[in-house]
């Protein structure tokens, strides 16, 4: 008789944990919206003659550094296609806005030609990538933050606030003042997998071909495990080895593990009677709310077309949030002439609204790389599991990493090959 595995939580690691696991046990998925995919969200704007995908949440991946997920969608056929991944910073105060995209984006505001702070910044990223790239990150403290990085090598405030703090803050949808603290050992890390300290030969990044929905449909159709959406959890019981689920109706439901799929702050809101292990670790987890717009208003995109890029960070000094726009008819490569655009956070409501959500991310901080150690250490502990992105950058990858870590631990065989212990986005001690 198969065991029974109740999976909380339906955005890529709990969605993917139940496909493959269905392969041993009878799968139980719990989602409480009215959906499955978490953050992956497409949006199908109707036109005149045509329906055009938008993606607001997932969008990106590539195949060197999202291996899991490569396979994962070649198991599935998923079709992806080529996409771009331009940066471009527009701040208003002072007047500075460039583009990595070529040399004339990289001057959309002419101003930069004759300024002095700009051409230095142009040397100092160079100067700031060949070192990152030399070091050895076994060697860099856990508790050393970027900021104390950038300080102790006398960076300068410009390229500190006009490059850097632009593009953590775009890539992990968090606050200037929360990505001052960002962990450097994590930025050191990301940065050197996906070869981002590289001026060239920096990897292709991929799209999925109709928007990443693609991707839950076909999971779905498949119908390999049971679920639920509008599903509201009023607490998980574990008991005499068994996991009860009590939903808001009171109806108990039995099963003989559980694994929290959800984010690591929503996990004590459900679990009743936490051990102490399990407050303390989850509790260092801290989350931003934001708000994402699609829209067709360009006025929140850089003021120069020239620096039109895929990511657009915005800084407005009266705005107390990052704002970021991604051009949705570059990263998809959208089949119509009319923009859109998906802005984080923007600092003015945009004109033409087509439809609006928010999404939580995870705030990193030093204290997240020992929390993210301790829960790979609590991992089957009373019958219970956690898997996440959080467990790792807070990608997709990651997601699929922490599935398939749950896959190993319940003897659970993948369907594709991959090196027995690479599991590089995990805070996994092999003993």
């Amino acid at each position: 008789m198969r065991e029974k595995i109740a999976i909380i939580g339906s955005g890529i690691s709990g969605i993917s944990a139940a496909y493959l696991l269905s392969s041993k046990y009878d799968v139980y998925l719990f989602e409480k919206n009215n959906r499955l995919g978490g953050h992956t969200r497409t949006i199908y704007v109707e036109e005149s003659t045509k329906t055009i995908p938008v993606d607001t949440g997932f969008i990106v991946f590539n195949e060197n550094n999202y291996p899991d997920l490569t396979n994962f969608f070649k198991l599935l056929d998923v079709k992806c296609k080529n996409s771009d991944m331009s940066f471009a910073v527009s701040n208003q105060d002072p007047q500075i806005e460039y583009s990595g995209k070529n040399i004339f984006s990289l001057f959309a505001n002419f101003r930069n030609v004759f300024s002095f702070n700009f051409f230095k910044m142009l040397f100092e990223i160079r100067k700031l990538y060949l070192l990152c790239n030399s070091l050895n990150v076994s060697d860099l403290e856990q508790t050393k933050t970027l900021n104390d990085f950038l300080k102790t090598n006398n960076f300068s405030t410009y390229l500190i606030n006009y490059h850097i703090l632009p593009m953590i803050s775009s890539i992990w949808s968090s606050n200037i003042s929360d990505v001052k603290n960002f962990p450097l050992i994590t930025f050191i890390n990301f940065f050197k997998n996906h070869a981002l300290f590289n001026l060239k030969k920096r990897p292709q990044w991929k799209y999925v071909e109709g928007g990443s929905n693609e991707y839950i449909k076909k999971i779905i159709n498949k119908n390999v495990f049971e679920y639920e959406t509008n599903f509201k959890i009023k607490k998980i019981i574990r008991e005499n080895s068994k996991i009860k689920i009590e939903d808001e109706k009171n109806n108990i439901l039995e099963f003989h593990k559980v694994i929290f799929a959800t984010h690591a702050n929503q996990v004590l809101d459900i679990l009743e009677k936490p051990t102490e292990e399990e407050v303390k670790i989850f509790s260092q987890f801290k989350y931003s709310t934001n708000s994402a717009i699609l829209h067709s208003d360009h006025s929140l995109m850089p003021k120069s077309k020239i620096a039109w890029s895929s990511w657009n960070f915005l800084n407005k000094s009266s705005s107390s949030k990052f704002t970021l726009t991604y051009w949705m008819n570059f990263l998809q490569k959208l089949p119509t002439k009319q923009n859109y655009f998906v802005t984080v956070n923007p600092y003015k409501k945009p004109k033409n609204i087509i439809n609006e959500t928010t999404f939580n991310h995870p705030i990193y901080t030093t204290d997240t790389i020992l929390a993210q150690k301790n829960v790979m250490e609590i991992q089957g502990k009373n019958n219970t599991f956690f898997c996440g992105a959080y467990l790792g950058y807070g990608f997709h990858e990651d997601g699929i990493q922490s599935s398939s870590y749950i896959c190993k631990l319940l003897n659970c065989d993948l369907p594709w090959k991959r090196e027995k212990n690479f599991y590089n986005r995990l805070q996994i001690n092999f003993k």
